[in-house]
């Protein structure tokens, strides 16, 4: 298979169409699969250099499944996410996931655990980083110190929601700023995070904790942009049902650290041969990933031939 460039160039009629397209944002690169490889699974673009089957895929970092057993064809890392988008530009994947609820009576007892949702997310060693710049930490619910750790037990981060008394809340309430409902920011480079509710019992801890209670209390991490359409001026955290939430995912190539170490053994492993492209560093732990160079578009990704 030749590896001919499939990074190529707008071209415009007139100098001022070119400038113009300078000035605007680069179109997302093209799906372009290997022959004889699907580049859907349902309604979700597949482009290489994720795969689905090994065959397809640039390596297993990048394996996919498209589960057919669903109404709606699910798309699935070899991780177990749930994919609905990905992204060669932005160099994100966007998955769907529950949030954690449990649920308690008067007293604080706990009476329901969803044991159907797993309080962990692994992707340690994998392709996939959680997205520190777009993603937030939530604890929903009150009284409810969400918080998460990392794959060998300590403590990485949390926030605190509580609730004010019904007859002290404001026209103003609502967000996810600590009334019902707070937020955070996660570390660079996690690839593994796992999540707790902690309540609190009456009498125990300061009397501010027990100002107004929910039956049922989540945490879960997502996408802030999902937070901030779904919790913008809403002023009633009081929720018992199931719900998904959208997460961010960042993938690179990560064999190696950074580009300067790929680059040098180019004529191997390293992906980013094709002309106008270039090879990016990783923002989210080690790696990189190819880009087209501005004004021009594509997958920058060459593709190998499929394996037997």
């Amino acid at each position: 298979m030749s590896e001919t460039g499939t990074c190529t160039l707008h071209l415009q009629a007139v100098a001022f169409v070119v400038l113009l397209l300078r000035l605007a944002p680069v179109t997302q690169a093209s799906v372009q699969q290997l022959p004889g490889c699907p580049d859907k699974c349902g309604d979700i673009n597949v482009p290489y250099p994720f795969g689905i089957g090994a065959r397809c895929a640039r390596d297993s970092g990048f394996e996919l499944t498209c589960d057919q057993s669903y109404s709606s064809p699910r798309l699935l890392s070899r991780y177990g996410q749930h994919l609905v988008k990905l992204s060669l530009a932005d160099g994100e994947a966007i998955a769907l996931l529950n949030a954690t609820r449990q649920c308690y009576n008067s007293t604080e007892d706990l009476v329901f655990v969803d044991s159907s949702t797993q309080n962990y997310m692994p992707l340690d060693g994998s392709t996939y980083r959680f997205s520190a710049a777009r993603n937030r930490f939530v604890a929903l619910g009150c009284p409810n110190l969400g918080y998460f750790v990392d794959s060998t037990g300590y403590y990485l981060s949390g926030c605190t929601s509580i609730c004010r008394p019904v007859q002290s809340r404001t026209a103003s309430s609502g967000g996810c700023t600590g009334e019902g409902c707070c937020q955070i920011k996660i570390p660079q480079n996690m690839d593994y995070y796992e999540q707790h509710i902690l309540s609190f019992k009456p009498g125990q801890g300061d009397p501010i904790f027990q100002g107004d209670k929910t039956y049922c209390r989540y945490v879960f991490l997502a996408d802030e942009k999902w937070i901030e359409t779904t919790y913008r001026d809403r002023p009633d955290f009081n929720r018992t049902d199931d719900f998904t939430v959208h997460v961010v995912i960042d993938w690179a190539i990560r064999n190696v650290g950074n580009c300067n170490a790929a680059k040098l053994n180019k004529t191997a492993d390293y992906a980013c041969r094709y002309s106008h492209s270039d090879c990016v560093n990783s923002t989210n732990g080690a790696g990189y990933r190819c880009n087209c160079f501005d004004g021009y578009k594509g997958n920058p990704f060459p593709r190998r031939r499929m394996r037997r």
